[in-house]
């Protein structure tokens, strides 16, 4: 930590002894009005609450409108409220309060106006009062203790607990990805006892810096789920805001034994009968204890748990094999290669890629500390160790490809993670809160050798495959370390009917990213017998600058300072409106290294960042309680909301700076192949090839950021306890980013349709093309105009094109005393966006986009769009023996595919990136050239068969215009509580199915989708015919959608748990 960083720390911390502050994302409070039973207000009222299991007290008193308020209360309870006034105080209640809730509670005094002799009441909060509440007005869903424990979790991860609010989605459940209002799950921002957890770098599909969910379940209290709230402590909200608090031990002894088994017999076959592939077996264990130090002042709660997969497979493989996705190539084509791979003195490893397990072992500590009756002190550390085997060079673009044993690699990762927090109440009208954490994170890939990557193309008959082997490139050199600190204080200041809060939050994010792709060489061949040849069709080479590997590293810090402002004004005992803004400085410590050869050639400074390049963010809300024999509310709002960018994306100039290593690209191969990489600079002549990559920032580029915007009505209805709700949810982006190319070079001429074609001469002529799609070596040549100089030249941009509408209609029985609670709910959403941000390079953020112009910004709907959804969930608790519970869950949904792209299949337009071009769909025979007469018969065809393609004749396709098929899958938990060994205590034993329809029907319950980026190609572009100016179509094997079946998530499986509780 440097001097700079630590200095702001401590001025941060030194404040918060004068900063008003009240805890809404870790804690939370109680709000009421006490009155007597005429119903005029009761000034000076004494509130007493009592926290049952710590004995933590707080007493203040009401203002002259009788209104009262505490705040910074432990999540959960039994509490204790006492409303009285002079010597009455005998009341007791059991109320339970939620995470980042004000929970109502009123009270009515005596049976007199006279105040000076009122009764003591006791008063109580249910799960409906927490639903109607007047700090309630934006969209979002807590998820209870209770609610965790019923519902199934095979993942055991609090994505599988944010489904239950019905505008998120899984869009990727082997990820753990989610998706709020169709926006870019990066977005997203899950915070645990209100410190960020997030990936820091941004590598990770499921917003966490682990694979696996670095912290158990088994310690999380509550999980507050926020998709527009328009409190202006939120940071990060631009997609949905995820945050959990942990569990404290209490003045009683409790704990847990836990386990949870699985196996490959316990889930769904092969469709020969085989076992499952993708793991072996699947084991949990841990524990949990917390208690007390010293009774009523100090206590402790500590965790353990320990995970292991036993090898896990791919879902793909070759010809004969049982796996769920097959691709054309045979076992024989494999044993030639790795024969041949021998012959160059390596061992290329074998198709079955298994044989490593991934493992996980984390455990953490938290200790509680009453200091007195105004202030409370928490601290918790964990640590988190995981290695996650990765099989790469599976399925890829068009679903054929796999890969042999060398190509698989191991990443390691390193988490710990240190937070306090300080409550402080200093007058009935002025509280404080102190919060700091920091977090240390590694993670490192180590592959199984020291190889280049080798991708192999093999035909046999029109199918094509890829065989990929050696090393991957992207794990030649691989390691990311990066330091995080967090700071947040807030305040709130009681002044009658207005409750001003005010604070500040800053995050200091140290980063080291050693990204050596490519050093070790990049090979592809177009045929075996050309690998056992030595001669390449492709050839790219990174050479770090002196040699030096670490010059290729990203070294460099980012913060942000967020200052905030906000009055929450009582208007009427209906009315409560909230109104504030937040502001949100971001300060970029290093440069990149300055290029000026590349500046003067495109125009832009590549040292430019986004230091200093702020967001002003005003936010109101407000909710309305209607006078009305049953409970109903109004409630709705709109701000502007600042993410954060994932850092990867902003660290690619200080990796491409032109400066740190010579790109060596030979666009048609070299003659040569050596697996050495000390080799690699003898196998062309030395200087040709030799280009520089570099990547610039926007001067106007700065956080993302986004306009929401809700309105709903919550109603009561007279039937089950249940509520009906309606709402409304607009997003509309105000920054976005998406990537443009500035080394294209000028068009050598349009297609057709219009689109701007770079290739050389030799790329139009169609005797330089097969049907497969590729060219004829030395002949065909992207970006014919491009500065030599130069290879990829790319830009980041802000946009403010894109947004999203959702409309969200829903039923709810929240739990209660009965044993039935139930929701059921349907969003509709509309999502549009300029770039879908799908990976971590800034040259495959670009060609991923699939576009008509490569450097278009044009607003299309979006890839995480999911239009239609209908959710359940059914939770019944009943006590057949005693107090011995039998509980049945069961979370179920059904919702539209997402969308795809139909492309050509290769590269149409010259710029050099394939399967990204959309694709123009003849009018009709005659309107395009194609390579025989049989292919055009098979190609139209094809088209008559395909709704889409044969409406959508003499059109362009448009971004992600198609749909993949619905989903439909559900879940369930089987648990009973069995009697323990001493005094209560209890076990339980439970069962959670996983895609249940696939169990009853193997056709049900599979996720059959186009692969990622969303590409479907067709047709292979084979040149432009000189006597008509048509396109030239090759046609062979148009692309094919796949049953996504990572982590066997398209098919049954279960999994049985243990837990003894003492």
């Amino acid at each position: 930590m440097t001097k700079r960083n630590a200095l702001s720390m401590a001025i941060l911390l030194g404040l918060a002894a004068a900063m008003p502050v009240v805890a809404q994302n870790t804690s939370a409070g109680l709000t009421g009005r006490v009155v007597d039973e005429s119903g005029a207000p009761v000034a000076n009222a004494t509130i007493e609450v009592v926290h049952a299991p710590t004995g933590a007290r707080k007493t203040v008193a009401t203002d002259a409108n009788g209104r009262y308020t505490v705040v910074g209360l432990r999540v959960g309870g039994p509490y204790t409220v006492t409303a009285s006034k002079d010597s009455l105080k005998d009341a007791e209640s059991d109320v339970y309060l939620a995470l980042a809730e004000l929970t109502n509670v009123d009270a009515q005094l005596g049976g007199a106006a006279d105040t000076t002799s009122l009764d003591a009441i006791t008063v109580t909060a249910d799960a409906m009062s927490m639903m109607f509440s007047a700090d309630r007005m934006g969209a979002g869903t807590n998820v209870s203790g209770e609610q965790i424990a019923a519902f199934p979790s095979i993942e055991r991860n609090l994505q599988d607990y944010a489904r239950l609010d019905p505008r998120i989605v899984q869009t990727d459940k082997s990820r753990n990805e989610i998706s709020v209002g169709g926006q870019n799950p990066r977005y997203n921002a899950i915070k645990v006892d209100g410190i960020s957890t997030n990936d820091s770098f941004g590598l990770e599909g499921n917003n966490l810096p682990t694979p696996r969910q670095p912290f158990s379940m088994d310690t999380i209290e509550e999980i507050a789920v926020d998709v527009a709230n328009y409190d202006v402590t939120i940071s990060g909200g631009v997609g949905g805001v995820i945050n959990a608090v942990t569990k404290s031990g209490t003045n009683e002894f409790h704990g847990s034994l836990y386990g949870l088994y699985r196996d490959n017999s316990w889930v769904a076959e092969n469709a020969d009968g085989s076992d499952f592939s993708g793991f072996t077996d699947e084991t949990t264990y841990g524990l949990t204890v917390g208690g007390p130090i010293v009774k009523d002042k100090l206590f402790f709660f500590f965790n353990y748990e320990d995970y292991n997969q036993g090898a896990p497979g791919p879902t793909f493989g070759p010809v004969g094999s049982s796996a769920s996705n097959i691709v054309n190539i045979t076992q024989a084509d494999i044993e030639r290669v790795r024969a041949i791979a021998a012959g160059y003195g390596f061992d290329a490893g074998s198709s079955d890629v298994g044989g490593a397990d991934t493992t996980g072992e984390e455990y953490g500590l938290k200790i509680d500390w009453n200091i007195n009756d105004a202030h409370r002190f928490n601290f918790r550390y964990g640590t988190s160790d995981q290695s996650v085997v990765v099989l790469p060079g599976f399925g890829g673009r068009n679903g054929n490809q796999i890969a042999l044993g060398s190509y698989v690699y191991q990443r390691d990762f390193q988490l710990d993670t240190y937070t306090a927090q300080l409550f402080s109440d200093w007058a009935d009208n002025f509280s404080t809160e102190a919060k700091v954490s920091y977090r240390d994170y590694s993670a490192v890939r180590t592959p199984r050798g020291d190889l280049p990557a080798i991708a192999i193309t093999i035909r046999n008959g029109t199918s094509t495959g890829i065989l990929n082997l050696g090393t991957e490139e992207n794990t030649h050199a691989n390691i990311l370390a990066t330091e995080t600190w967090n700071g947040y204080l807030a305040g709130n200041w009681f002044l009658g009917d207005h409750t001003v809060k005010f604070g500040a939050d800053y995050e200091n994010n140290d980063i080291y990213n050693l990204f050596g792709r490519r050093i070790n060489g990049s090979y592809s061949f177009n045929s075996i017998d050309l690998f056992e040849q030595g001669i390449s069709n492709r050839y790219q080479l990174f050479v770090p600058t002196g040699g030096n590997l670490d010059t290729m590293a990203a070294a460099w810090s980012i913060r942000n300072l967020g200052l905030f402002v906000q009055d929450s004004w009582a208007f009427s005992n209906n009315l409560t409106v909230n109104y504030g803004f937040r502001v949100d400085t971001p300060n970029v410590g290093e440069e990149p290294l300055f290029n000026a050869a590349a500046s003067a050639a495109f125009h832009y400074d590549n040292s430019q960042t986004i230091d200093g390049n702020k967001t002003v963010a005003p936010r109101v809300g407000f909710n309305y309680t209607f006078d009305s024999e049953r409970s109903t509310q109004l409630r709705g709002g709109f701000g502007l909301f600042q993410g954060a960018a994932a850092s990867v994306w902003l660290s690619n100039p200080y990796s491409n700076n032109g400066s740190t290593y010579t790109d060596y690209f030979f666009s048609s191969g070299i003659s040569h192949f050596d697996p050495d990489r000390a080799d690699q600079l003898g196998l062309f002549t030395p200087g040709t090839g030799g280009t520089q990559s570099i990547d610039f920032v926007d001067p106007d580029l700065g956080q993302p950021s986004a306009w929401k915007a809700n309105l709903a009505i919550d109603h009561e209805l007279p039937w089950w306890g249940a509520v009906a709700a309606a709402e409304v949810i607009l997003l509309q982006v105000e920054e976005g980013i998406f990537y443009q190319h500035l080394n294209l070079g000028a068009p050598t001429r349009f297609g057709q349709d219009g689109r701007a074609m770079y290739w050389n001469t030799a790329g139009y002529n169609p005797a330089n093309w097969r049907q497969d799609g590729t060219s004829l070596s030395g002949t065909a040549s992207g970006r014919q105009n491009r500065n030599r100089s130069f290879n990829d030249a790319i830009i980041a941009r802000p946009t403010n094109k894109g947004g999203s509408q959702q409309a969200t209609l829903s039923l709810a029985k929240p739990m209660s005393e009965s044993d039935w609670s139930w929701m059921a709910a349907y969003t509709y959403t509309n999502a549009d966006e300029v770039s879908a941000l799908t990976s971590s390079t800034s040259g495959s953020q670009w060609g991923n986009a699939n576009t008509f112009n490569p450097n278009e910004e044009v607003n299309a709907t979006s890839s995480y769009e999911i239009r239609d959804r209908f959710s359940a969930a059914v939770s019944w608790k009943h006590s057949f023996f005693e107090d011995l519970d039998t509980t049945f869950s069961v979370f179920g949904e059904s919702r539209s595919g997402r969308p795809f792209s139909y492309v050509f299949d290769n590269d149409v337009n010259g710029d050099n990136r394939e399967s990204n071009d959309l694709l123009y769909i003849p009018n009709g025979p005659g309107d395009v050239v194609f390579g025989s007469a049989a292919e055009e018969t098979a190609f139209w065809a094809y088209v008559e068969s395909n709704d889409y393609l044969n409406s959508h004749r003499g059109q362009v396709a448009e971004r992600n215009g198609a749909r993949g098929k619905d989903v439909n899958q559900f879940d369930v938990r089987i648990s009973q509580e069995l009697p323990g060994f001493f005094g209560d205590n209890k076990a339980e034993v439970w069962m959670d199915i996983l895609n249940v329809g696939n169990l009853l029907n193997e056709d049900w319950g599979k996720v059959d989708e186009v692969a990622f980026p969303g590409s479907f190609g067709v047709v292979e572009y084979g040149g432009i015919d000189s006597a008509t100016g048509r396109y030239v179509y090759r046609f062979n094997t148009p692309d094919v959608s796949r049953i996504y079946d990572d982590r066997g998530i398209s098919r049954w499986s279960l999994q049985v748990g243990f837990r003894y509780e003492f």
